[in-house]
């Protein structure tokens, strides 16, 4: 059994998968992508009892994780009563919309995956660096970690979120981005941002990550994947007016189910000639009733004191 410290990684998970559980679900269905690494995932929002998608709910699970999402370890320091993370959350609220861009709701939603489903911990919490003016904090829209013991290495996963109102358009565009991420060079940056800023105070884990994230170390190596996001509208999410919930949801999983291989058939085009098919991919895709609708449930919890 290898005693590295990474091995303990799993436990500095910060997002709640009962919370999550109570938001989403989702589908059974494997559908690979040839010659790729891919996991792909077809995701959706629970129904509430009245049969109506539980985005509200959703926004309102991101922003109980505000202060886990936005602030490092050595940010939050030690709180112990109540108006300590009272202030935190405060802080964290008051930094989240100071350098809001637009894309903070699909951030937000992928970091909650990639905790509650892939169980890979953020370890570098890119919107505390927004306090430091002389920081460039572009890249990924996420860095997380998680160590496969069977092979020693370490899974790096760089965050790509797309929120649109067309599929197409979300799927194009993430892979673009992520085209982009490799021309720029944008890895060696986020590495560098894990080595100057860890998340996590314990010293003995970020020397072993760093060992492992060090491309010229001849013993231990990691592995680059891209988590990516697809949320978008889609028109056909079923009426629910006058059925029970069993009969609303069993209607939407039909429907999303049928739907699944036009989806997958997106990710085959793009996958066909893309330069970086030799990475490794988790892909959730997430229908909503109307994605805009979502960005403003969030912006509300956001906002409410």
């Amino acid at each position: 059994m290898d005693p590295t410290p990474l091995a303990q990684l799993h436990t500095y998970l910060e997002a709640s998968r009962q919370k999550y559980d109570a938001c989403l679900d989702h589908l059974e269905v494997v559908l690979p992508v040839p010659g790729v690494t891919a996991t792909v995932r077809f995701h959706y929002l629970r129904l509430d009892a009245n049969g109506v998608p539980k985005f509200k709910d959703l926004a309102l699970c991101l922003v109980d994780h505000v202060i886990e999402f936005c602030l490092s370890a050595r940010r939050r320091g030690t709180p112990k009563a109540f108006h300590e993370f009272s202030r935190l959350n405060r802080e964290a609220r008051a930094l989240l919309r100071q350098h809001a861009k637009g894309g903070e709701a699909g951030e937000f939603l992928l970091y909650l995956l990639m905790e509650a489903v892939l169980r890979a911990p953020q370890v570098v919490a890119k919107m505390d660096l927004k306090t430091n003016p002389k920081m460039e904090v572009h890249g990924s829209d996420g860095i997380h970690m998680r160590y496969d013991e069977k092979e020693h290495c370490l899974d790096v996963f760089f965050g790509e979120a797309k929120l649109e109102q067309s599929v197409t358009a979300a799927v194009k565009h993430a892979f673009e981005s992520i085209a982009s991420f490799h021309a720029t060079g944008l890895v060696e940056h986020e590495f560098g941002l894990v080595t100057s800023h860890f998340k996590h105070l314990d010293a003995k884990l970020q020397e072993a990550v760093l060992e492992y994230v060090d491309r010229l170390n001849p013993k231990k190596d990691c592995r680059i994947n891209h988590a990516m996001l697809v949320g978008f509208t889609w028109p056909p999410y079923p009426d629910s007016a006058g059925k029970s919930y069993k009969e609303a949801i069993d209607q939407f999983v039909t429907l999303y189910t049928k739907e699944c291989p036009k989806l997958h058939e997106l990710l085959t085009v793009q996958f066909g000639a893309f330069a970086h098919k030799h990475l490794r991919y988790d892909i959730f895709f997430l229908p909503f009733p109307d994605v805009q609708s979502f960005r403003d449930a969030f912006n509300a919890a956001l906002n409410a004191e």
